[in-house]
């Protein structure tokens, strides 16, 4: 009797795999641990500018996360900004990585300092 698949794997995954010859299925094992290991590597990687907004200014990269400046939309429809007008901001993130996931900290409104820091 072939073993239960687990019940987190999607059924085209479930129903297509038993039925593969040997062959097919060291294939598989085999790109599913190249795949899991790319996975974790990617996650040992420190944020770069593509992981960032597009239009960020990156201020410092470290080896675990970057900080940088953001104009940013509001959402109020009325605002000029959400109009072609005007972003706010800038204001200032620190961007990590946790497991597969690109998060940000909100570090506040951007200091004059920054902003100088930035321009050069």
């Amino acid at each position: 009797m072939p073993p239960t698949a687990p019940s987190s794997l999607p059924n085209y995954l479930a129903d297509g795999l038993p039925k593969q010859d040997d062959e097919a299925l060291r294939d598989a094992r085999k790109y599913i641990d190249e795949l899991l290991a790319a996975r974790e590597q990617h996650r040992q990687e420190p944020v770069t500018e593509d992981d960032l907004p597009e239009d960020a200014q990156l201020l410092e990269n470290e080896s675990s996360s970057a900080v940088y400046l953001e104009y940013r939309t509001c959402g109020d429809e009325s605002c000029s900004c959400m109009n072609d007008g005007e972003k706010h901001g800038p204001y200032k993130y620190r961007a990590y990585r946790d497991g597969d996931t690109v998060r940000r900290d909100y570090l506040g409104k951007a200091t004059d300092t920054d902003i100088d820091t930035n321009a050069n």
